[in-house]
Parts: structure tokens; sequence; C-alpha cells
């Protein structure tokens, strides 16, 4: 369902305000890296996915986060890969970073690197995961984004409750 991905920005077609973060995947705008390094960077498209290997309580291997931020930049010593089979990002997005659902597959994918973990792409090639058929992860996609829309939604009313009123102080 998809290949590792190291398209670079050799022509530097993009700048350093497409620089993603991986963590949140969101625009950062840059990370302070040298002029002569923004064509070493990996071009990462919408739909591509990436691993952030940084372990925490959540994710004890890393995890992978699907860019759905817009065609951007990212550091070379992360890995991304490229969906090579028509899928629903809505369901993606989900989907992998889902630690129970992934955690098997990246026990045997993952290493331990110097400050993170490292995936190595061979190993995780020889792994699969059960997906819905297309239909199926847009309806579930569309469920799952509506419902984080819902919370989102409350939390800010819950927020702005709080900051008007001295009783959550």
């Amino acid at each position: 369902m998809y290949e590792v991905n190291n398209e670079r920005n050799t022509d530097c077609e993009l700048g350093y305000d497409r620089t993603l973060s991986i963590a949140t995947m969101t625009f950062n705008g840059g990370n302070g890296a040298a002029d002569d390094s923004l064509n070493s960077y990996k071009v990462i498209r919408v739909g591509d996915i990436a691993f952030e290997g940084h372990a925490n309580k959540v994710h004890a291997y890393g995890r992978f986060v699907l860019n759905d931020a817009g065609d951007g930049l990212m550091s070379p010593r992360f890995s991304c890969l490229r969906p090579i089979v028509e899928q629903r990002y809505s369901f993606w997005k989900y989907y992998i970073p889902h630690e129970e659902t992934m955690r098997p597959i990246l026990v045997k994918a993952t290493k331990s690197g110097t400050m993170m973990n490292e995936l190595v792409p061979d190993d995780l090639m020889r792994e699969s995961i059960l997906a819905p058929c297309l239909a199926e992860q847009e309806a579930i996609g569309d469920c799952l984004s509506q419902l984080d829309s819902l919370i989102t939604l409350h939390q800010r009313k819950r927020l702005s409750i709080r900051q008007r009123s001295p009783v959550w102080l």
C-alpha cells in the first residue's frame, strides 16, 4: 500500500515556510537549518505518512503521522512513506497513529536510535495490516473526523467558560 519516499527538494521548489513539524503535522516555518541544506530536505506530499520516532507513554516505539496539512518539507533524518494505492486519508489519519494497531508492526520494524527510534523500511515492508475497503474507510474517517470536531468544539466551549468564570479558577 505504501513505498518508501525519498523525494528531495533538489530544485528548492519549497521554501522554509513549507517545513512541517512531523510531531504535529503543522507548518513551523523552518527549523533553523542552513540555507545550503534546503535542497536535501525530503518532500512530503498530502497523503504521505512520516514516522515520528520519539517514544512516550502512549507510543512506545514512535508513531506514524499522516500529512493532511499540505505539500511540505521534512528533515531528511525522518522516514516517509508514499501511498501507491487509492485510500481515504480521513481514515488513515486516525488509524495509523493508533498504538494498538501499529505496535505489533513497529516492534518488528524499528530500532533504537541515539535520540529516538528509527524506522527500518525493509523490515516494515515485510509486515502487513488489515484495512477496510475504500467505502468503509470513507465512512469510518468521516465519523472520526466529525467526532474529533465535536470534541474540539466542546473543549473550546469549556475553556471559554473557564476564562470567564471565577468558579473555575
